[in-house]
């Protein structure tokens, strides 16, 4: 190689490996920023590197990151993208993860579904799948029945949001500019720090205006998701870590969250703020929510131990106003995903917001109840492919509040009023026989609450034996119990839906088996005599009691004597023993049409004593009876 050559190119290699060096300082730069989540200020530099021409694994990832975690899911879509294209050997299953969530928040689901199932194939295989290919199906085939409003207390262009029930009022966080002469940036986002603020609700669930809450719960750092003790006294709210006027950080100079409590001091002011004793400088610890009845503090928490960016957790709120165990809500509700936002109702569900399961973007509201294992997402129009999160439900009244970056940029969250329309459900009930399929008119219907009072009963009528129920509640359980004489009673459980039905049940009834035979024993007569005793008059009565309980059932009477007399007067004697056997049972109510018989004299012995056989009195006795055929069972 000419040495002139030679030695432009090795300037050209110096140049370009100085370059490179530069860029990747640059990168790193950045990743400083972004470990301190500030967000805005290393997008400014990863971008200026990217337009450089400068490619890597780590820069398209913390560029995708940095637009997923301000919410910006368009521009994390296209930094993935190129990640998963250029270096698909370094995408890590949380990049994967993220992206998948991304593409759902703008609605690119079949696409979320492949990033989903490469995540899964690099996770353990016997790990938990937290995504249905058919959620989003579902939850847009049964949209619930909410009517929501964008609340005028929003300021447009800033951040509102984490409404919280405040007696009567609203409490929420905002990033508004209130026209103080000093106004702090946060790097995350580039907006004002939080605050709390308090506004009055109108009858129609409009918030109109709002003025910062009072005291020293406010500073100049964040402030929010705060929720109300259940008497009023404690105030649990979310700050940065700053106590006694002291700005702390981690190792990675990172300021985290963490929880605080404040008293309810003279009029409408709390103060006395102290920190809650489970936090820690190294993680963050947010988003309170206090249990109806005071017992249990949830909230949000990355500390060891979480599943996945961040988890729910709960702690026992003792009486003596100490704290009990922290403890993890589990894999039912954890995913490796963000749980975050938590509420609970009046009704003890858990409210709270995932982008770890299969919903509609970015962050979904979910719904678990307790009591029945059973976690669901609430659907829309409450959810939708933004942003939702922070929801709050009076399930007394229907009314509550959530906010959404839906409508504006991602970084300007509004609150939401919601109001749960009237339900208006019917539950029929159907009783039909089991074997034959044909409806049982005339069966009685009982609807009965979990506690089993009677709510409401009659007859299932015809022509189909339908028992309409009218004014069940929606989202309730009830019981159906159907009977029927000759039938056995059965029941049902039926859940009505949260939104407005016709809820169809059928109970099938099945007809009572009885081995009559263990009940219909023969009876017997007195040598020569016709007449019902006393001991048969008694079993006569056990056939008439089962023959008006199965209607469908006929008796064909066989009544004999013994062998004792000529052949011709013992048969006439066997006819006047069948002929009181049946009137026996006609004159105690059965229809002469069900009974049939006649006598058979002394053809029909059950033993040797015929004729010229010396036999005992007990052996004749066995002869002179009337014995039963049942017929039509």
């Amino acid at each position: 190689m000419n040495l002139r050559y030679y030695g432009i190119f090795l300037l050209v290699f110096v140049l370009n490996a100085s370059q490179a060096v530069a860029q990747e300082r640059e990168v790193a730069k950045g990743n400083k920023k972004f470990n301190q989540y500030a967000f805005v200020d290393s997008q400014k530099i990863y971008l200026r590197v990217a337009e450089s021409g400068y490619e890597s694994a780590d820069l398209f990832s913390k560029l995708g990151d940095s637009f997923y975690y301000n919410a910006d899911y368009t521009e994390a879509v296209s930094w993935y993208d190129k990640l998963v294209e250029k270096y698909t050997e370094s995408v890590t299953p949380d990049q994967y993860f993220r992206y998948a969530q991304a593409l759902r928040a703008v609605e690119h689901y079949d696409e979320s579904d492949k990033m989903i199932e490469r995540y899964q194939e690099l996770m353990d295989a016997s790990g938990e799948s937290y995504y249905d290919p058919n959620t989003i199906k579902n939850i847009r085939s049964e949209r619930q029945n909410y009517t929501i409003n964008k609340l005028n207390v929003n300021a447009a262009g800033y951040s509102d949001f984490a409404p919280a029930f405040y007696g009567e009022r609203l409490l929420f966080a905002s990033t508004r500019d209130t026209g103080t002469y000093t106004k702090r940036i946060h790097k995350w986002n580039n907006q004002p720090f939080l605050d709390l603020y308090v506004g009055t609700i109108d009858d129609t669930g409009q918030v109109n205006s709002a003025e910062k809450l009072k005291g020293p719960v406010n500073t100049e750092f964040h402030e929010s998701t705060a929720t109300l003790s259940p008497d009023g006294t404690a105030l649990y709210f979310t700050r940065n870590n700053f106590t006694a006027d002291q700005y702390r950080s981690d190792s990675n100079k990172t300021n985290k969250l963490k929880l605080y409590k404040a008293t309810k001091g003279s009029g409408d002011t709390f103060g006395n703020v102290v920190e809650l004793p489970f936090n820690d400088n190294s993680f963050s610890t947010a988003h309170p929510a206090v249990s109806p009845d005071g017992k249990v503090l949830y909230f949000a928490s990355d500390r060891p131990g979480t599943l996945g960016e961040s988890d729910l957790w709960k702690v026992n709120l003792n009486e003596d106003g100490s704290f009990g165990e922290v403890e993890n809500l589990g894999a039912t509700i954890n995913t490796p995903g963000r749980e975050t936002f938590p509420f609970v109702g009046k009704n003890g569900k858990l409210y709270f917001s995932t982008d770890g399961r299969g919903g509609l973007g970015g962050l979904d509201v979910y719904v678990y109840d307790f009591e029945k294992n059973e976690l669901s997402n609430i659907g829309e129009p409450i959810n939708s492919i933004k942003d939702d999160f922070t929801f709050i439900y009076d399930t007394d009244s229907g009314k509550g509040f959530f906010a959404s970056n839906r409508a504006n940029d991602p970084l300007d969250d509004d609150i939401y009023s919601f109001i749960r329309k009237a339900c208006e459900s019917i539950l029929t009930v159907n009783v039909i026989d089991k074997e034959t399929k044909e409806p049982l008119n005339g069966a009685l219907v009982g609807i009965r609450d979990l506690e089993n009072e009677v709510l409401v009963s009659g007859e299932a009528v015809v022509p189909d034996a339908t028992f309409v129920y009218e004014e069940p509640e929606c989202g309730e359980n009830y019981l159906a119990r159907a009977a029927m004489e000759g039938y056995t009673t059965a029941e049902k459980m039926v859940e009505i839906p949260e939104e407005s039905t016709e809820v169809a049940l059928v109970i099938e009834l099945e007809r009572i088996k009885i081995d009559l035979g263990k009940f219909i024993k023969p009876i017997y007569f007195d040598f020569d005599k016709s007449f019902i005793r006393p001991d048969a008059a008694a079993e006569l009565d056990i056939i008439v009691k089962y023959m008006k309980e199965l209607p469908e059932i006929s008796i064909d009477v066989r009544s004999h004597t013994d062998s004792r007399g000529n052949d011709a007067y013992n048969l006439a004697l066997s006819e006047r023993r069948n002929k009181s056997t049946i009137e026996y049972l006609v004159a105690n109510g059965i229809s002469r049409d069900r009974l049939t018989g006649r006598g058979y004299g002394e053809t029909q012995l059950l033993n040797k004593c015929s004729n010229g056989v010396n036999c005992t009195e007990e052996e004749h006795q066995l002869n002179r009876r009337s014995e039963f055929i049942v017929q039509g069972y």
